[in-house]
């Protein structure tokens, strides 16, 4: 989803006068000079969020479960972030949609967000399922306590589920790409367009980095 917005969005936008231009910059124009960088700054809030959500999930999760597909676990977690929101890794996801999605031309912004809106509510109505059929009325109780995505204001209790204790470091190791991809992201939004290939590079890194780590837990 990402590169079909990155590649396609400037010969879709081209017609409308919108082939190269970033989003944040299309979208921050309309609040006057500084707004560009407001915008951006904005953006890159987002990333960051993404990061410390996952990295706050997956402490309580730990790497080898999150990294794992074919992970299962014997107990319904309700604690830390799973309080709030049911998904909140797949929330984290499209926060970093946002930020990313701000330096792609604004077709192929739209694209990056409504690829990844429509992926998370799918793969989240499908692992429901799943859930449901393994932890029965325990999870309809966590259904109906818990929203998928949109968090609630208050953190909820569910009788009969587990509690956890969050390591921090196995959310950090879970999280070697969002954290890298913060990094970048802070790079682009202090060096703007000269920090591109920086800012592709970064990413590369950590796709490569988090992709060894994962297959190293999954061995």
């Amino acid at each position: 989803m990402y590169i079909v917005g990155f590649v396609l969005g400037p010969p879709l936008g081209a017609p409308f006068g919108l082939g190269r231009i970033p989003a944040f910059a299309w979208i921050g124009l309309r609040f006057g000079s500084e707004g560009p960088a407001r915008v951006l700054a904005l953006a890159t809030l987002c990333v960051l969020i993404c990061f410390l959500l996952r990295a706050w999930g997956s402490a309580y999760l730990s790497a080898s479960v999150v990294w794992n597909a074919d992970a299962k676990t014997d107990a319904l977690l309700v604690d830390g972030p799973f309080r709030f929101v049911r998904n909140p890794l797949y929330l984290g996801n499209f926060f970093m949609a946002l930020g990313f999605a701000s330096i792609a031309p604004p077709i192929g912004a739209a694209i990056i967000l409504l690829g990844n809106a429509l992926f998370m509510i799918r793969l989240s109505s499908y692992e429901s399922d799943e859930m449901r059929q393994r932890f029965g009325d325990l999870y309809a109780s966590y259904e109906r306590a818990v929203p998928s995505l949109l968090p609630r204001l208050t953190p909820a209790s569910v009788a009969g589920s587990s509690r956890g204790t969050p390591r921090v470091a196995q959310g950090l190791r879970s999280e070697i790409f969002s954290g890298i991809a913060t990094l970048a992201m802070i790079a682009y939004f202090v060096f703007g367009n000269r920090a591109l290939p920086i800012f592709y590079g970064m990413l590369v890194v950590g796709w490569v980095a988090q992709s060894l780590q994962t297959r190293r837990l999954s061995a």
